[in-house]
């Protein structure tokens, strides 16, 4: 299968209701980023059940019960998702802080 029949395969099974929820600005881009890698297969938040899924086409095992939905064996990106995330979190979180701070001085 070649990548853009895998990207294709992702986004048909996608809600492709475009929310943004998944960190990406539509389901388009959230289904290349997760054939590319670089999202986790379970990202979608308007149906992370679909993750399995998701996670059979890209070859990713994940167990069947035990560790809920976002817990994966082998999931070869989870970790640099991760990090992105936190990161992206915490330049919010301190733009937040900033704000706040601002408006206390008024």
């Amino acid at each position: 299968m070649t990548e853009k029949q895998k990207i294709k395969e992702l986004y048909d099974l996608l809600p492709k209701l475009n929310c943004g929820f998944c960190g990406f600005g539509n389901c388009g881009q959230f289904a290349r980023a997760v054939a590319e890698g670089r999202a986790s297969p379970f990202g979608c938040r308007q149906n992370p059940r679909v993750g399995y899924r998701i996670s059979e086409i890209i070859g990713v095992e994940v167990p069947a019960f035990g560790y809920g939905f976002y817990q994966s064996t082998k999931a070869p990106v989870s970790q640099t998702v991760l990090k992105e995330e936190v990161k992206g979190l915490s330049q919010k979180i301190d733009d937040v802080l900033a704000r706040i701070e601002k408006l206390r001085k008024r």
